[in-house]
């Protein structure tokens, strides 16, 4: 069998029960899609279907139902209305534990609440409550407790089926619940060990484990202008005192009141008029960036600039240079307040 997503046919949905399990309820990210085939009278679940011990995808991706052809379901059914669920009792266990000798039989739904493994990868094979794989873990690895990287929440260091370790970290844990719906949503592509960010060793032991991860792309690689925010570029005139009259968000280009954004950081911006720079085939940097430089011992190795160690002013008053780190940086419209806060302060201290 092959592993696949659903097709993007879209048959109608109801709340029938799965032919498999005889259950109505609709939990993708437990039991997989349910889905109602009115023109085959058929309501099933998708991992019930996938999991199902006599049944395999004979057919195209667009054939049957994802893949399985109708009158195959049909047989499946068959079979396992003759099988007895060892933990409901009831009749149509269609999945049985792959372990040699083992003769336990259940449905989908009733072996995720005994905490049976499902693996999602080559022969889609299950192992039942007895027969489960285990982590293996050195015994110093076993005691204490740290925080799940996913959800924050502190878990015990303790190798049971809800709490699973990363195969490539020591410290990293994670509840099983929160690997499940990250690695739904990361896909094949994006789902990785949260602290090491190691992709292949993480994946296998989690398939090994019974995530399942699907072959698709990310969530949020298929939302609608998800990253339309990052490619709106920087605009505004950062200068302690911005000589545009259409104010500090203005931007005209090819012209001085073109905002130029500093070329380390991006978070910066500077009208031409209101720099030192002459024009735009200089670089420019905000004052934070070059204070940056200055400890890191680059600075040196950056073009020279006559005013770049404190604020300075031309012949026609305009400011070059935004105030050294010493001085905290403040809009014109705040000068006013910060000088009245300073008249009180010292008013208060003469008092005192």
């Amino acid at each position: 069998r092959i592993q696949q997503e659903p097709g993007k046919e879209q048959p109608c949905f109801n709340i029938l029960a799965c032919v498999l399990c005889q259950r109505t309820d609709d939990c993708p990210e437990k039991y997989g899609e349910k889905r109602t085939y009115k023109e085959y009278n058929l309501t099933v679940h998708y991992y019930c279907l996938l999991m199902s011990s006599g049944i395999w995808q004979r057919g195209e991706e667009d054939e049957g139902v994802y893949g399985f052809l109708i009158k195959d379901i049909r047989k499946e059914v068959n079979r396992a209305a003759k099988l007895k669920c060892n933990i409901c009792k009831k009749k149509g266990a269609s999945i049985g534990c792959v372990a040699p000798k083992c003769k336990r039989s259940y449905h989908f739904p009733c072996g995720v609440q005994r905490e049976c493994i499902f693996q999602f990868m080559e022969q889609f094979g299950s192992y039942c409550w007895e027969h489960r794989p285990v982590q293996n873990l050195p015994s110093d690895e076993s005691r204490g407790s740290s925080q799940c990287t996913i959800c924050l929440e502190f878990v015990e260091h303790f190798p049971v089926y809800n709490i699973l370790k990363s195969p490539c970290c020591k410290n990293a844990w994670f509840h099983r619940d929160c690997l499940q719906y990250q690695a739904l949503s990361a896909g094949v592509f994006f789902f990785r060990c949260t602290v090491c960010n190691n992709k292949d060793k993480f994946q296998n032991e989690m398939l090994r484990m019974g995530i399942h991860i699907p072959e698709k792309d990310a969530s949020w690689e298929l939302e609608e202008n998800a990253y339309q925010d990052l490619l709106q570029r920087y605009q505004h005139c950062d200068a302690r005192r911005c000589l545009c009259r259409n104010g500090r968000d203005y931007n005209k280009p090819d012209s001085k009141w073109e905002i130029k954004c500093c070329q380390c950081c991006g978070s910066r911006g500077t009208h031409l008029a209101c720099s030192p720079v002459e024009s735009w085939k200089e670089n420019w940097e905000c004052i934070e960036c070059r204070s940056i430089f200055a400890k890191s011992g680059n600075y040196q190795n950056q073009k020279k600039r006559s005013m770049a160690t404190s604020e300075k002013i031309d012949v026609t008053g305009r400011l070059l240079e935004e105030p050294s780190p010493k001085c905290p940086r403040q809009s014109p419209g705040s000068q006013h307040s910060f000088l009245l806060r300073c008249v009180i302060l010292h008013g208060e201290e003469t008092t005192a």
